[in-house]
């Protein structure tokens, strides 16, 4: 290379080098970075063979917006935020809690299915029938009820009974009885060879679904068992008490008491014509019916076959 070649040169690199000094100056000392973060414009990187190239891409943020910004959120802290959010959101949707943990709890329960725990003591003879010592929740429903303070007998003495049974239209329903220990298996055979033949009950409930009103549940022709009251008309205990009789089919099988005056009682009031026991109408129970001739084989007598009154509704065993 001439002298006069690297004279040129020197003067072309002098000036490039005053040419950037005078930028520098003129930009005050900023950076094309420099000025990307102080105007909260974005910068682009790329690679090309080792080089890096800096664009400025359109956009603005205000200078609070910078400073508030959060910093990058891990996997995990962002589902610890989803759990908080949804737990919040819960609790705001149910309301504040009340200062009384019984009452929370309460209301807790009331929106959640109550599970069943079986006893360890419950015999099972078929599925679905069973039967098993008084339960607490049991004892609640009935208590006042069938169940007086008066009541003398234990409840040790008494079980819970399961069944199934076929209704008036036919379906298959779930109906609890309460009786006396004594009886329990019988029952439970009884009622199993009901429902396997079809036989139609109307209703198996407590007694206490009716206040403990015996007149009331057999107006609904219910059959029921256990319930400490006297015999109707006297002062004497009834069989009920002692979870000793049932009553099937009550309103189509009526009691039936007669007065010296040779009138007749019927009870309950409606189910006069079924007084009537020539007549043919369902549902009755006589020496062919199939209710009979199976609490006959266990046992049982009926108060069809009394002299002075006649309760064709009723068994019972002592």
């Amino acid at each position: 290379m001439n002298k006069k070649n690297i004279k040129d040169f020197i003067i072309l690199a002098a000036v490039i080098i005053l040419a950037a000094i005078g930028a520098r100056f003129l930009a005050k000392g900023e950076t094309l970075t420099d000025y990307a973060i102080k105007t909260g414009r974005e910068i682009s990187s790329s690679s090309d063979s080792g080089k890096e190239t800096a664009a400025v891409a359109d956009g603005s943020q205000d200078d609070t917006a910078k400073e508030t910004a959060a910093p990058p959120v891990s996997p995990e802290s962002e589902k610890e935020f989803e759990a908080e959010t949804v737990t919040a959101a819960a609790e705001a949707s149910s309301g504040a809690s009340s200062e009384d943990p019984e009452k929370d709890l309460a209301a807790g329960e009331s929106t959640t299915e109550t599970s069943v725990t079986v006893s360890p003591d419950r015999v099972t003879y078929e599925e679905g029938f069973y039967y098993e010592p008084i339960s607490d929740e049991v004892f609640h429903r009935i208590s006042g009820i069938s169940y007086p303070a008066s009541c003398s007998v234990s409840l040790d003495e008494l079980r819970y009974l399961g069944v199934l049974y076929v209704d008036f239209n036919g379906q298959t329903r779930e109906g609890e009885l309460i009786c006396n220990e004594k009886i329990a298996q019988d029952l439970l055979e009884i009622f199993y060879g009901l429902y396997q033949s079809d036989y139609q009950i109307e209703s198996i409930k407590l007694v206490d679904e009716f206040g403990g009103d015996d007149t009331a549940s057999m107006l609904a022709n219910n059959t029921s068992c256990f319930n400490y009251r006297v015999v109707e008309g006297t002062t004497r205990l009834s069989n009920h008490a002692y979870g000793l009789a049932i009553d099937l089919n009550p309103f189509y099988n009526p009691y039936i008491t007669y007065n010296k005056d040779m009138t007749v009682n019927v009870s309950p009031k409606g189910s006069e014509a079924y007084a009537d026991r020539d007549a043919d109408f369902p549902y009755k129970i006589d020496e062919n019916d199939l209710a009979y001739k199976l609490f006959k084989e266990h046992g049982f007598k009926w108060g069809g076959d009394w002299n002075y009154s006649k309760d064709y509704q009723h068994f019972e065993k002592k």
